[in-house]
């Protein structure tokens, strides 16, 4: 009787490549976020009616004193807005994490082959249509309210990126505050206490020159007064020398995801 001897195959490890996949983790994570948006559309909505709100009720008291016209004041008016609603939408993201790790959700997370930073990304990824959305519902707003667009369409789409350029930064300060905080009620008072001083530090309503000496020195090294003058430069000209805004508030953007983004990752490690 003869025997056969059988040689086995070699066992290969089936285990995911967690930094290999870390974009697929991350846009799988991410459409939570977007399922939410499409079962509640009217998300969209209620982000863009406070920054609506505010620009009627600004046209309507200040647009004398600043511009001598509601029409001239609109012009100025809009691209601001545009810049502080960048910085105030940001809130949304600190209040999601903090509710999920609340929640307990977070423990599911951890116990995935996936790779640390894949929640964090992409809570910020799936408020990124959030914001674009608001975006856009604003900049059409204005222009039904009469803001005149007076450059091209690629000038324009640029003026939204760099928009959601610097809410995609200061994302990760509000994620930073979310992963600290106690709880999701206390997020918005802390997000708010930090990016209140860059949102009316600026000149996002009134020019820079009309501001105190000392809040002077502050707009000018405010990301959000260079995001505004960007923005304005793209939407309503001349955009020969918006290239210096544009380089300025995406440097400005660099540096602050340089402190957070490892603030961030630290921060879920120990809350974990």
């Amino acid at each position: 009787m003869s025997s056969i001897t059988e040689k086995s195959a070699p066992v290969r490890s089936k285990a995911p490549t967690v930094r290999g996949h870390l974009l697929r983790h991350t846009l799988t994570l991410a459409g939570r976020n977007l399922t939410k948006l499409r079962t509640s559309p009217q998300i969209v909505i209620f982000s863009a009616l406070q920054p609506i709100i505010m620009m009627l009720m600004f046209m309507v008291l200040f647009a004398g004193a600043v511009a001598g016209s509601q029409e001239e004041y609109l012009q100025f008016l809009l691209p601001g807005m545009l810049a502080q609603n960048a910085a105030f939408m940001v809130t949304t993201v600190g209040q999601a994490i903090n509710s999920d790790i609340d929640k307990g959700i977070f423990d599911r997370f951890r116990s995935l082959p996936i790779a640390r930073s894949a929640p964090l990304v992409a809570h910020i990824l799936g408020d990124l249509p959030r914001q674009a959305a608001a975006t856009v519902v604003i900049l059409v707003f204005g222009v039904c309210v009469g803001f005149r667009l007076d450059t091209d369409p690629l000038s324009v789409l640029l003026a939204v990126l760099v928009v959601l350029l610097v809410s995609f930064s200061l994302s990760w300060i509000a994620l930073t505050i979310g992963l600290i905080a106690d709880k999701p009620e206390s997020v918005n008072m802390l997000v708010m206490i930090v990016l209140f001083p860059m949102a009316f530090g600026s000149n996002t309503m009134v020019a820079t020159e009309t501001l105190p000496g000392w809040l002077q020195a502050w707009a000018k090294i405010n990301p959000v007064t260079h995001l505004s003058d960007a923005v304005r430069g793209l939407l309503s000209g001349p955009t020969s020398g918006v290239g210096s805004s544009v380089g300025t508030t995406t440097l400005a953007c660099a540096v602050v995801m340089a402190v957070f983004v490892p603030l961030a990752v630290r921060s879920y490690a120990r809350r974990i």
